[in-house]
Parts: structure tokens; sequence; C-alpha cells
């Protein structure tokens, strides 16, 4: 029995030593390991640039530096060589504060380490550069003329093609001075053809030196210049050209009708150009009405050529005349006393102060000789009449008599209105 507890705690007391023999062995070599000295190349460490906007309020910006990147080899514990080696771990900062003038300048760096690194541990063995070499231009502004220029021909005779329209009309570039003073404007390529409507498009634009030549920059050089716009949006309008014909219309009255008057219109037509969906169905212009009332057998009239919006008048003319002819009729004239007023205002009385009238009355011979002063009535209204004497204008009726006859011209009486 005290064999078995001797030999239980005998075994016990081994593993107890094995386990601390164990630990001190992973100890010591982790303090190996951990302070092992190591070499390590790294590559591709980005340059950061301090104090660019100290660069910028002093009129400069920069155009190439170089290197882009550094390499750096160094010397340190494994520990910390573990973290400098990480991707994106380390960097190097140039101030540019120095800078003053334009051109190149040479300016030493400050390595920035990850965050907790002991640097007194760290030793730098090489690198590719000791410096970088910085070069700057003054920065430049400059607003430059957008050129737009169709030459691409038309679908049909009859379009035309329009002063091309765009916006912006004017776009401003900044970059170095000496890529900016090259541009002379820019010009905005179309590369359709033979275009049959309105054309409307967003669209790069050319840089254009002062000979008319497309510049030609690197890929580079385009990534220092900045515009105010990217694109220009264009619009080509396409128009068709039509004659169209120009007409009126006539109010008839007893006498006369389409089939017993002759008309001319000078010019007869106008040219157009709009739209083609809006021209391609206008058939007309209609210049006005004329009451053929108003006048005996000839009449000569002027109508402005009013053209609708968004149609341009391409042959200019902005009058038209015509002139009016009845034929077969004749003109006679008959004087009357048979004058009277109607709607006289409530407690006011009217005196007619004209004795008699000429009238003038339009229609076949046959028809003249029927009608005497007894068969025409001359009526004036006075609704809407005040107190006061003045002239009414007044109607003429033909009573008793079945014919095709037409009083014409205006006719007016002198009527007294007074209070009763």
């Amino acid at each position: 029995m005290f064999k078995e507890i001797l030999r239980k705690i005998s075994t016990r007391i081994l593993y107890i030593i094995f386990a601390v023999i164990v630990s001190i062995t992973l100890w010591v070599y982790v303090e190996i390991t951990e302070n092992d000295i190591q070499t390590n190349r790294i590559t591709g460490i980005d340059i950061i640039f301090k104090n660019e906007d100290v660069l910028r309020d002093r009129g400069f910006l920069i155009t190439s530096y170089s290197p882009e990147q550094l390499t750096i080899s160094f010397e340190a514990p494994r520990s910390e060589m573990a973290r400098l080696a990480a991707p994106g771990a380390l960097s190097v900062e140039v101030d540019l504060a120095s800078i003053s003038s334009t051109g190149p300048s040479e300016l030493v760096y400050e390595i920035i380490y990850p965050s907790g690194v002991n640097t007194n541990v760290i030793e730098i063995l090489g690198n590719t550069a000791s410096r970088i070499t910085v070069t700057v231009d003054r920065k430049l502004d400059r607003q430059l003329q957008v050129v737009v220029n169709y030459t691409g021909g038309l679908a049909s005779d009859d379009l035309v093609a329009e002063t091309a329209e765009f916006d912006p009309r004017t776009i401003t570039v900044w970059g170095p001075e000496r890529l900016v003073s090259k541009i002379s404007y820019v010009r905005v390529p179309i590369l359709r053809e033979n275009l049959a409507s309105t054309y409307r498009e967003e669209l790069e634009f050319e840089l254009m030196d002062e000979n008319d030549e497309v510049l030609e920059l690197d890929e580079s050089e385009l990534e220092l210049l900045e515009f105010s716009h990217e694109t220009i949006y264009v619009t080509i309008p396409i128009n068709v050209i039509k004659d169209i014909p120009l007409t009126v219309n006539f109010i008839h009255g007893e006498s006369t009708s389409d089939n017993n008057i002759t008309w001319h219109i000078d010019p007869t037509f106008v040219k157009v150009s709009g739209d083609p969906l809006v021209i391609r169905d206008l058939n007309n212009f209609l210049l006005g009405t004329i009451d053929m009332m108003s006048f005996g057998l000839t009449d000569t009239e002027a109508f402005p050529i009013i053209i609708p919006n968004h149609i341009t008048n391409i042959s200019g003319e902005t009058e038209a005349i015509i002139h009016i002819e009845v034929r077969g009729l004749e003109i006679a004239f008959r004087s009357t006393s048979n004058l009277h007023v109607i709607n006289t205002p409530p407690g006011h009385t009217a005196e007619i102060l004209t004795q008699s009238l000429d009238i003038r009355l339009r229609g076949s011979a046959e028809e003249l000789a029927l009608v005497t002063q007894t068969s025409l009535r001359v009526v004036a209204d006075l609704a809407d009449r005040g107190p006061g004497t003045a002239r009414i204008p007044a109607r003429v009726y033909i009573d008793g008599v079945e014919s095709n006859i037409d009083p014409v011209g205006d006719y007016e009486i002198t009527v007294t209105i007074a209070a009763e």
C-alpha cells in the first residue's frame, strides 16, 4: 500500500519537472527566434507629399516626381521585420514647403514606420534613392472657346443643317503652364453622316493648338489637366425646306361666292425651313379674313406674313398684298331717309340728326333695278350707349325684294341721346 502511494507521488513529480523543462525550452526558443536579426528588401513603398496646399497657394503644381516608389533594405529583429514587411505598412513623406520656383528640386524624405515599431532596433542597409526629385510648374487657368462644325452631309436635298447649338460655349482648363499655353481652343468632332433629323448628343472634345491641329498629349500629360466640363451637349437642327402657299378666308354676303370672284396674292408662297415632322404636314399659311361686303367690285389689302414659332422664313417676305375682283356684278347708288334706332336706353329719348344716307348696292343689273328708295331701311343699335351726340354704326336692310344684293361699305348715322 505504501509503495503504491510512493509510486504515484514519484510519477506526479516527474510530470511536473517535465512540464517545467518544456516551458523553459519553449521560452528560450521564442526569445531566440523573436530576437533573431533578419534582413529584408521591401519594395513598392509609396511616397506621400506634405504641404501640397502651400505649394498650390504659391501657384505651383507637381508635374512629375522620381522615383514614384522606393525600395529600402532593412535589418531588424524578426518580430519588427514582420511589421515592416506587412503590405502598405511603410511609406515615406516629402515636405514641399521649401519649393519656391519652377523646375526640379531634390528633396529628402522621412520614413513613416507603422505604429508601435521599435525604431531603435531597426537599421537601414540601403535604398534605391536617397532623395526624391520633384518637378513643379506654374499652375495656369485658361478659358477656351468651344467649336462645333458638322460636315457630314444630309440624307436628302430638301434638308438643311442649321447652325449647331451647344452648351457650354466655353470651358476652363487648369494645369501646368507648359501644357495649358499650348491649347488654343477645343473642338467637338461629330462622327455621324447623312443626318435626316435633328441630332442631339453629349460628346467629348479635342484639344486644338494655334495651327488648328489636334494637340497630341500622352496619358501622363492629360492627367495633369483639369477641365470645368468633360463633355459638350450638341444639337444640330436638321430642317426641311418647303414652299408654303399663302391663302385668305372670305366672308360672303348675298351677292358673292367663291364662284364669282377672282383673287391673287403677291407673293403666292413663302419659302420656309423647319422640323421635318412639322413642315411636311404644313400645306398653307392663312393670312386672315376678308369681308366681301366691305368694298364694291375691287379691293387691295395688305396682310402681315406671320410665321409660326420654330419655323424660319428663308425667302424673307414680311407682307402679302391681296388683289380681289368681283365678276359679273354692278354697283348702284340709292339714297334713303328711312332711318331708325333700336334699344334706346330706358328713361332716355333718341333724336336722329342725319336726314338721309347714300347707300351703295352690289348685284346684277336686273336685280338692282328692283330696289327703290323705299326698299331700304337703315337701323342703328343704341344698346350700351349713354347720353350725348355720337355717330352710331348702322345696318342697311333691303325690304320687299327677293334678290342677291348686298349693301357694301360701312354706314353711320348721327344720334342725340337725352334723358327724359
